[in-house]
């Protein structure tokens, strides 16, 4: 790279755009901006002159116009402003006082950082860009006695928060939370894609879930200025992930945190060994049934498998959860759930785990699931109607079916398409299913016959075989719910506690915990004793396709 020292006056003005954009972005102002620029490249054609060695001229420049911008504001909080201590209403705009020293003044600028925009709005006018009571009345389209309010009340904020440092662990060792949901996400795919990957939207609903909190509080309490969390906290209470009451914000759903999931696993596990072959016999009695079923002789073997795992997993599932909504008041229609934005109608529900949390080796994770996956397309190939209807569990219980392509729309487009043996329409699919084509082989869900050609490996039954199977279902899980309810219901002990202002959570989503891991761990315990899939150790998924033609 050329040194610098090498160039002429005219080349080094190449670099006055880039210079002047990042001054107006500290500055604020223009004419601030062109004098910090001037002071910058004086510097550096003197160092040029002087035969200083360059390797990286734009580096090189910012540092300079950053030197040069902090010794500007030492120099202005050097000289005569308000004194931010004084308690009272602004009577003139006279009332100075020095800072004692620079350490003050940044300690300041931390603090006006940490305000609402509608007291940071006038304190920065006044006080970092020297505007009048009567110019930031007419800037902002406000009278001069509220400026001057917010100027009295933003003083107040500041004077008690001054010494004051509210840094909680979330600002130096943030956790993770996990957003889903129960009822129907919305268009992009609420409530999930509002806080998504983002660090920072996790943490502000953790901070904000015991006790409503203002903006400043969350600021001083996550480390970030209030300028920064502003637009996140607004997108989160617009999507309706928080509320808003006030001048406060909180966050509007139910958080379970890793001793909420602790608390009844060693029950639900004692008990899935206890109970697991009492409960198989009845299960053997609704298998024996579902395969004189017509739909089911239909199946190939392997997919007739995937087949007896769903009607299993849904007969446990729904037997345990059938006491829980005896002693939480049950679930109320999907009809009643409230509507939510982008044509979302769901509830929230938060996972919450702490900072480096080992996911692999977590004490429940052979046990954890999903509820009932259900993804509805309509008018594909012929078709009216198509279901994909699955459940989420570990490797361990029936395969690993954890995988973001079961959520993908066009997921059952790509199954009944290659169940046609119309391949032609795969390049009109989401490019990300194409891409895990081979982790669905491996996951049992497709498989390649010996010329190389797709296979689909799951059931693929009629709507009406869907509600068939369902009631067959609901007629066995009630037999076993009804001979162990009162077993069952002593895993209902430790429901989580929800902090006292939070009324819009469902009562039975905290029962959840007390039973999430039943259903698997007896089927665990049923492989291991060679009562179901006895031999059979490929991924067993409990997955089905519906057709309505």
């Amino acid at each position: 790279m050329n040194k610098i020292n090498k160039m002429n006056k005219n080349e080094l003005t190449e670099y006055a755009d880039l210079l002047i954009q990042a001054a107006v972005y500290k500055c604020g102002e223009l004419d601030c901006a062109r004098e910090l620029v001037q002071e910058t490249m004086l510097i550096a054609l003197t160092a040029i002159e002087n035969g200083k060695e360059i390797n990286d001229p734009k580096s090189w420049l910012l540092t300079i116009l950053n030197r040069k911008y902090y010794d500007m504001l030492r120099q202005k909080y050097r000289k005569p402003t308000v004194c931010i201590d004084v308690v009272g209403e602004i009577a003139d705009e006279s009332a100075i006082d020095d800072f004692s020293d620079d350490d003050d003044a940044e300690n300041i600028r931390r603090c006006l950082a940490n305000l609402t925009k509608m007291y940071r709005q006038v304190m920065v006018e006044y006080y970092m860009n020297g505007k009048s009571v009567a110019q930031i009345s007419k800037k902002l389209g406000i009278p001069e006695n509220t400026v001057k309010n917010r100027l009295f009340t933003g003083r107040k904020h500041i004077r008690k928060e001054f010494t004051m440092e509210n840094y909680t662990k979330q600002s130096y060792e943030p956790d993770d939370l996990w957003i889903a949901c129960t009822g129907q996400k919305g268009i992009d795919d609420e409530p999930w894609k509002l806080v998504g990957q983002d660090r920072i939207a996790m943490n502000l609903l953790i901070l904000a879930y015991e006790q409503p909190v203002t903006l400043t509080e969350l600021s001083k309490a996550i480390g970030i200025s209030t300028t920064y969390i502003e637009p996140i906290v607004e997108r989160l209470v617009d999507g309706e992930l928080m509320k808003k009451v006030s001048n406060k914000v909180y966050t509007d759903f139910i958080i379970h945190t890793e001793d909420e999931r602790l608390a009844s696993l060693d029950l639900q596990l004692s008990l899935a060994k206890e109970l697991c072959s009492g409960i198989w016999e009845i299960v053997d009695e609704g298998l024996d049934e579902l395969r004189r079923r017509e739909y089911y002789k239909a199946q190939t073997k392997e997919q007739a498998i995937k087949l007896e795992s769903f009607f299993v997993f849904r007969t446990l599932l729904h037997a345990v959860n059938g006491v829980r909504d005896e002693v939480s008041g049950g679930r109320e229609p999907f009809e009643s759930y409230p509507d939510r934005p982008n044509g979302g109608k769901w509830y929230a529900m938060g996972a919450l785990y702490p900072s480096g949390y080992d996911y692999d080796h977590c004490p429940y994770s052979r046990y954890q699931f999903s509820g009932e996956i259900v993804n509805d397309t309509r008018k594909m190939v012929g078709a009216k109607a198509l279901s994909l209807c699955l459940y989420d569990t570990d490797a361990s219980v029936l395969g690993t079916t954890n995988k973001d392509f079961f959520y993908i729309d066009s997921f059952s487009k790509l199954i009944y398409s290659i169940y046609l043996g119309q391949t032609d329409l795969l390049e009109m699919l989401d490019k990300k299913l194409l891409e895990n084509i081979d982790t669905m082989i491996e996951y049992n869900i497709l498989l390649r016959d010996d010329a190389g050609k797709l296979q689909v490996n799951i059931p693929v039954i009629s709507i009406q075989d869907r509600w068939d199977i369902y009631k067959l279902s609901e007629k066995y899980d009630n037999i076993i719910s009804e001979k162990f309810h009162d077993r069952f219901m002593e895993l209902m002990k430790s429901p989580v506690k929800l902090p006292k202002h939070l009324k819009s959570v469902p009562n039975w989503l905290r029962y959840m915990d007390c039973c999430s891991y039943f259903p698997s761990a007896v089927i665990l315990e049923a492989r291991e004793r060679g009562l179901f899939l006895k031999g059979y150790d490929r991924p067993a998924p409990a997955a089905m396709i519906c057709v309505e033609k």
